[in-house]
């Protein structure tokens, strides 16, 4: 009798155990995310039609005037290793088509294999209010960052991107001036103060520019006479075209 109750006692704790599995793993996104929102309210994205589970799942995200589509697989081995792990995919129309992997532990997040192809005009609206505009796209090459959000440092940045078709339109002495480019190369580099984009020209890779962001906070741009002289304009001075010409940095947090 005894051991009928013990072995009956496993198979009530082994259907337990399956029935849990059952539901975490068709656990509903949109539920998921429900319980997110509550418990944070302020974040400013606004996630709608999502449809599967939370192990692989799609919807749409729209932050300010920006709508994407968004799919996302969850690697379970990754819950258990306590750093959950997203392969994610983002498409916005024809503007935007981005792939890598998501990373979040208790005191990094990494971005890796970041792939894919990026609309200049898609940054057009924060570019108005200093009278600046691109076109063109950005093809991104296996892209990635480790930020240590508990120190807030950048422990890796690597990868490169490719502008194609490049052009741009800024205020001149005439005006609204509009011009074409080469292609731009930017390669992303960091060391022991922060992150650099370096922005070479794709035709002699001779340094055009680089954005920095530093570890404290401070981010910022270099511009050197060379990005001049490549849009052919004229610069008052003897400077060389190696020289830095113009810089800004500001504090961002």
């Amino acid at each position: 009798m005894w051991s009928v109750i013990k072995a009956s006692r496993w198979y009530v704790l082994l259907t337990v155990v399956l029935f849990f599995l059952f539901v975490l793993a068709n656990f509903p996104a949109h539920y998921a995310w429900k319980l997110i929102k509550e418990n944070t309210p302020n974040l400013p994205l606004n996630v709608s039609s999502l449809s599967g589970s939370v192990w692989n799942a799609s919807g749409m995200v729209d932050y300010q005037d920006l709508s994407m589509h968004i799919d996302w697989d969850l690697n379970p081995l990754s819950l258990v290793l306590l750093s959950p792990e997203l392969s994610v995919r983002v498409q916005s129309g024809k503007d935007a088509d981005l792939h890598g992997v998501i990373t979040v532990s208790q005191k990094q997040i990494t971005i890796s294999q970041l792939n894919g192809t990026l609309s200049v005009p898609m940054i057009n609206p924060y570019l108005k209010s200093q009278k600046v505009s691109g076109g063109g796209s950005v093809s991104v090459f296996d892209l990635g960052l480790v930020f240590d959000h508990e120190n807030k440092i950048f422990e890796l940045a690597e990868g490169r991107l490719l502008w194609k078709e490049a052009k741009a339109s800024y205020p001149g002495r005439k005006g609204i001036e509009n011009i074409e480019l080469p292609d731009i190369v930017g390669k992303l580099t960091n060391d022991e103060k922060g992150i650099t984009l370096n922005v070479q020209s794709g035709k002699d890779g001779s340094a055009l520019a680089s954005a920095f962001l530093m570890n404290k906070g401070w981010g910022g741009v270099k511009v050197r006479k060379r990005s001049v002289d490549l849009v052919g304009q004229t610069w008052v001075g003897n400077q060389q075209p190696d020289d830095i010409i113009f810089q800004v940095r500001e504090k961002l947090w």
